[in-house]
């Protein structure tokens, strides 16, 4: 019985020393996407030529590895001069490293021109680590704080 104590015990400060750095480790997903997930929307209204902005802004802040250095660009997708239902205007992809014990996570976004001022941006992330059923936030944190440092204006919605 001692036993089984110490290991739930040592389980339990295995979750804490490797789980999400704070802040921004608030929302917890536990299996979404059959691995932990999460997904946001932003909004920017920028001016004129919005998305245009927005995605070279991101795919600079990608180059840059972000805030916290650690954002690896791979690839973006020009669809400005295909026709599609959502009008989609870029996609972006990256990766990000966490903190700790250097996990990698993979980040998706969808650039949407709403209009000629606005833009609407959809993110998504999610663990490269098979069986990563419950994240302690860092999907959520992968994604808040990569608009974050932007450094400029945005709403946000959690999906």
């Amino acid at each position: 019985m001692a036993l089984i104590r110490y290991f739930a015990l040592l389980s339990i400060l295995i979750a804490i020393v490797i789980g999400c750095q704070p802040p921004d480790c608030k929302n917890v997903d536990c299996g979404t996407c059959g691995n932990a997930c999460c997904t946001l929307m932003w909004s920017f209204t920028p001016g004129k030529s919005a998305a245009d902005k927005i995605y070279q802004l991101m795919v600079t802040n990608f180059m840059k590895g972000g805030a916290d250095h650690r954002y690896k660009f791979v690839k973006g997708s020009n669809l400005t001069t295909f026709k599609n239902p959502e009008n989609v205007q870029y996609l972006l992809q990256a990766i990000h490293r966490t903190k700790v014990h250097k996990y990698n996570d993979t980040l998706n976004i969808a650039i949407y021109k709403m209009d000629n001022s606005t833009s609407v941006a959809k993110g998504f992330s999610i663990s490269q680590i098979a069986g990563a059923y419950c994240d302690h936030g860092q999907n959520y944190k992968n994604l808040v704080g990569f608009v974050k440092g932007l450094g400029t204006e945005y709403n946000t919605n959690r999906e």
